[in-house]
């Protein structure tokens, strides 16, 4: 008998952010954001409950905290407590995309999980086929 897939929890994708290498840090976000969309609202809960330990990028320890708090915010989930923690708020802000013609548009768009902590996305970046 085979084993039981076990979605992604956001500690488990920093792990794998830490451990792949900054560079490959999206693989493990959208792999997470399959899960989640795929999950109960019981398992989402589980999925962003526990912290994460820190990925190495301070970028993507607040990205991950502005995911578990948005997706917190649209399931009707608890936001996580560690989602609060200055350690997951940035500096300085932070457009994941290098394309500077759209920072813009990043800057209109971002869910307010993410523009209160300094990271500037486009609509796009949730949607997966």
């Amino acid at each position: 008998m085979g084993k039981k897939y076990i979605p992604l929890t956001l500690k488990m994708t920093a792990e794998r952010i830490r451990n792949e290498g900054i560079k490959d840090g999206w693989i493990p976000i959208r792999d997470f954001m399959d899960d989640f969309y795929q999950a109960d609202n019981q398992t989402r809960r589980n999925m962003i409950e526990e912290e994460p330990d820190t990925t190495g990028d301070e970028r993507f320890d607040a990205y991950l905290a502005a995911l578990a708090e948005l997706f917190a915010y649209t399931y009707s989930l608890p936001v996580p407590y560690w989602c609060s923690h200055p350690c997951r708020f940035l500096k300085q802000w932070w457009f994941p995309t290098s394309a500077q013609t759209l920072h813009a548009m990043a800057l209109v768009e971002s869910p307010a999980a993410f523009r209160r902590r300094g990271i500037f996305i486009d609509r796009t970046e949730f949607l997966r086929c």
